[in-house]
């Protein structure tokens, strides 16, 4: 296990500051004159170009052209706002970032997350059929330092994306291949050559980062490679919380990025990447779990989580190149993940009680190809068709209070030994009306095959097996209205699809309760109908959208009993509705306010506990409260500093699922009946700021929550940090 020194955070750091600045290059390469303090542009939140690659399936396109709810961000700007790749999408509205653990963070996009809203890295799915419903850890294993971009597309993306794509869908970008031009290649044997060093220290966290990277291009090669050390001790909470015992874990990332540029619009690449989380603690289902404001520890002495992630894939791309496949990505990828779980149960009085050790690891063998080319009609045309094959196996072994090993079950969380297959093919097409309007129709079509070798049945124990298959067709709507570049509306109809999971028809342990498999669930449909507009005039930017989703046959886990400790599965209607918005002005070419908010609300069918088990419509599981966030930005002209202050403001959260008002360990029992109330609103406050040291340093430092305030994501089995002094270094040369 890496537990690295953390006086290793000065070591790497100090000496580099002293490094001659002459040593240093800007983007321009080698022979850039250099720059006095003033004329440094410094590193602050900044505004991209307005592309999104993910929008139209992996192809640039204008920010004011993407017909739905989109965000996009710098990943430099990422790093000096959050510490994992989740937890920087928690400034967005309609985004809720829930920590079951401090090394287990999931977002919530609209409603959903786990399995019902889809992640890309670089262009590779991540979702498998082993994840889970709810907040998990997969996103977690994706290393926030290796993200040059971060994109976020709100709402049903079926379409384009397939299953899973309910919610939305992230795409998280690392560096982007850079070639030299011919000049300054020379006779082409030339290259340019650097890196940089990024550490972060918090104290809250008791936490610190290194972050090792090199880079190098010619006129034909980009090379990009990257190593990330993090090491997190006991969160502290607020002032009443204080130090959350056994909250600490330890994750490493590596990646790498090779191109070859076959022709001046033809790329070759590789990348690589590996991540590992080490012995990250479920903290709320053991004895160290909070007491605060009426959440109850757990029974447990220890759970811990190991999770590994291995993405290999190698990609050919084109632009430009005319006829049916004016551009083209081609994707063979390999996703590898494994999982292994180790707990040791307690008795009434506190003392281990036997435990088990359980995992599975699962490879995802992926084809993706993706084409766009010009109509007959001056309209264009977006296709492409996907096959992934997942091979998955799990394991679980019983031990005594000793830790002697007792019995070996049938399988781990999901089936001993099975096959999850998809094939899908997508075309959509934009049609331009007129100066002003495009309408945008889709369709996708998709098979998913099952076959399950060996599981446990659920009525004898005994090993059976079994096959699935499904078929899908969904579509999608959408009109896009342009005035100009500066002021844009957008409506639609979207579908979303998701087929029954491994983890849904087989799984025996949903890490906080037991539930019985159920090989006859039907396919989860959901249709969202958007409205919403962009904006900028003067000094003012604006964004606002509402949406209304309905839900057919989603499969909802509802309470077996009064205690909550076995759920029964069974597919539901019901409805998700909200609206979001953001508005900035700029009051001079220095200071620049931004407001953002957002307000949903949503019910599910559920199944009340037995006897009886009569279905009544209740909220979605941790439906995410009312919130808000103002922030505004100073930096003088000219100089090399920059600062900014905030707000974030959190409604309480009082509606309650059925299983929300059993799950007593992440939302608080305030009257000790056995049933949570809700979780209790807050106000957080910090400051942020930065400043060139000299070419190539930036200096950066935060005070999040000024006011030591303890507050709860709702649903959460940790409390925020309290009063956190973040210093961030980052070094390029």
């Amino acid at each position: 296990m890496f537990r690295a020194p953390k006086f290793l955070f000065v070591i790497a750091a100090c000496p580099l500051l002293f490094l001659d600045p002459s040593l240093a290059q800007n983007a321009a390469g080698p022979g850039s004159p250099p720059q006095s303090e003033a004329e440094q542009e410094p590193q602050q939140p900044t505004v991209l170009p307005e592309v999104l690659v993910t929008a139209s399936g992996g192809f640039e396109q204008r920010l004011e052209d993407v017909p739905f709810a989109a965000s996009i961000f710098d990943g430099a700007e990422l790093r000096m706002r959050a510490r994992t790749m989740s937890e920087a999408l928690a400034s967005q509205p309609s985004v809720m970032v829930q920590k079951t653990s401090y090394g287990q963070s999931s977002p919530y996009l609209r409603g959903l997350t786990g399995y019902h809203n889809v992640l890309l890295v670089d262009g590779v799915r991540l979702n498998h059929s082993a994840m889970r419903s709810g907040p998990n850890q997969y996103w977690s294993t994706v290393d926030l330092y290796g993200i040059e971009r971060l994109e976020l597309l709100m709402g049903p993306q079926g379409v384009l994306y397939g299953s899973d794509a309910v919610g939305g869908v992230v795409q998280a970008l690392g560096p982007k291949a850079e070639f030299l031009d011919p000049a300054e290649a020379g006779d082409g044997d030339g290259f340019r050559a650097g890196g940089g060093v990024y550490t972060r220290w918090s104290s809250a966290e008791d936490s610190y980062t290194l972050r090792f990277e090199g880079e190098m291009h010619s006129r034909d090669w980009s090379f990009d490679v990257g190593q990330t050390l993090q090491g997190f001790g006991d969160l502290r909470g607020g002032k009443d919380v204080g130090t959350q015992k056994n909250t600490g874990y330890d994750h490493q990332g590596t990646d790498l990025r090779l191109a070859h540029r076959l022709a001046d619009e033809v790329i070759l690449s590789l990348g690589v990447q590996h991540d590992k989380m080490e012995d990250v603690p479920r903290t709320h289902k053991t004895v160290d779990g909070l007491d605060w404001h009426g959440l109850k520890p757990g029974s447990e002495i220890y759970r811990l989580h190991d999770q590994t992630r291995d993405l290999y894939y190698l990609r050919g791309e084109w632009e430009n190149g005319g006829g049916w496949a004016d551009a083209a990505q081609i994707t063979l990828s390999l996703h590898r993940h494994e999982e292994t779980r180790d707990r040791m149960k307690g008795d009434a009085a506190g003392l281990p009680d036997g435990g088990d050790y359980q995992g599975f690891n699962l490879d995802d063998l992926g084809l993706t190809a993706r084409f766009e080319a010009n109509g007959a009609w001056d309209d264009r045309w977006s296709y492409g068709f996907e096959i992934h094959r997942e091979s998955a196996d799990s394991f679980k072994r019983k031990y005594d209070a000793s830790g002697a090993y007792t019995s070996t079950s049938l399988q781990g969380p999901i089936a001993a030994d099975a096959t999850y297959t998809t094939l899908a093919a997508y075309v959509q097409d934009e049609i331009f009306v007129g100066d002003h309007w495009s309408v945008i129709p889709g369709l996708r079509v998709s098979r998913i095959d099952v076959d399950v070798d060996r599981v446990e049945d659920p009525i004898t124990g005994l090993p059976t097996a079994f096959s699935r298959d499904w078929n899908s067709a969904v579509g999608s709507l959408r009109t896009l209205w342009r005035r100009d570049e500066c002021l844009m509306a957008y409506a639609g109809l979207s579908q979303g699809f998701r087929a029954p999971s491994l983890y849904d028809l087989t799984s025996l342990d949903e890490t906080s309760v037991v539930e019985t498999p159920d090989f006859d669930l039907d396919p989860e449909h959901f249709m969202q109908f958007e409205v919403g507009g962009r904006g900028r005039s003067g000094g003012w930017h604006w964004s606002t959208s509402a949406y209304q989703t309905w839900i057919d046959d989603m499969i909802v886990r509802s309470p077996e009993n009064a205690t909550g400790g076995d759920v029964i599965k069974h597919n539901g209607d019901g409805w998700i509705h909200g609206l979001e918005g953001m508005v900035a002005y700029e009051w001079s070419s220095e200071i620049q306010t931004e407001l953002w908010g957002s307000w949903m609300n949503g019910r599910v069918d559920q199944l009340l506990p037995a006897p009886g088990s009569t279905e009544v419509r209740r909220p979605i599981d941790r439906l995410m409260p009312m919130q808000a966030r103002l922030l505004t930005r100073y930096q003088p002209n000219g100089a090399a500093w920059w600062s900014e202050a905030y707000v974030w403001a959190v409604d309480g959260q009082y509606d309650l699922s059925l299983r929300d008002e059993r799950d007593s360990g992440r939302i608080p029992d305030t009257d000790g009946d056995g049933f949570a109330d809700g979780t209790p609103g807050y106000t957080i406050f910090g400051v942020r700021g930065g400043r060139h040291l000299r070419k190539g340093a930036m200096l950066t430092i935060a005070l999040e929550n000024i006011g030591n305030v303890d507050y709860h994501v709702h649903g959460s089995g940790v409390n925020g940090s309290g009063l956190n002094l973040i210093l961030g270094l980052d070094l390029r040369f």
